[in-house]
């Protein structure tokens, strides 16, 4: 018979599973890889309940998909396709931004999906990532400049359709499907 802890981490799984599948695609790039990514994830965090139990499963599996991303050969080329699920939202908007994020390097990446996406602050992220809450800030700031300094530059910037900066281009990411 399950117990209560069985069900709580049954629930954790079922109402993360797509969240955290989308931060493991804005690290990535492709969805087949970020569903293996995320089933690892997830498959860790229940084998390592089962020997004791993880404080802070999110934090847990945050930690588990930045570890693959950061260990994992760069892909030279990412192509974005808006989906029929992103309707309502401008799909170039949306494909200016992916392909912004995946400019970045793999820890200011890192440090922007776990701070907009997931929503971590910034100590957690350095607990996540291993990292000092400066290096944090100073990724997280990099980043930034770094995804305006791409947005402004994108062809759409130069006719007037450009993809907001900065913290806006984390919400105009958001119309990527879970």
């Amino acid at each position: 018979m399950p117990t209560d802890d069985d069900q709580a981490l049954h629930e954790f799984v079922c109402e993360r599973y797509r969240d955290l599948r989308r931060s493991a695609f804005l690290m990535g790039g492709d969805w087949v890889l970020a569903d293996e990514v995320t089933r690892a994830a997830l498959a860790s965090l229940v084998a390592e309940s089962g020997r004791g139990g993880v404080d802070n499963p999110q934090a847990y599996v945050c930690a588990e998909v930045m570890s693959a991303f950061h260990h994992r050969r760069a892909r030279r080329e990412h192509v974005f396709v808006a989906t029929p699920e992103a309707s309502g939202e401008d799909p170039v908007q949306t494909i200016l931004v992916l392909d912004a994020l995946h400019e970045l390097s793999p820890q200011c990446r890192a440090v922007i999906v776990l701070r907009h996406w997931e929503g971590f602050e910034v100590d957690e992220i350095a607990d996540i990532l291993d990292l000092s809450d400066e290096r944090v800030e100073a990724y997280a700031a990099a980043g930034a400049a770094a995804l305006s300094r791409l947005l402004a530059q994108s062809p759409e910037a130069a006719e007037g359709t450009a993809a907001p900066a900065g913290a806006e281009a984390a919400e105009a990411a958001e119309a990527v499907p879970a």
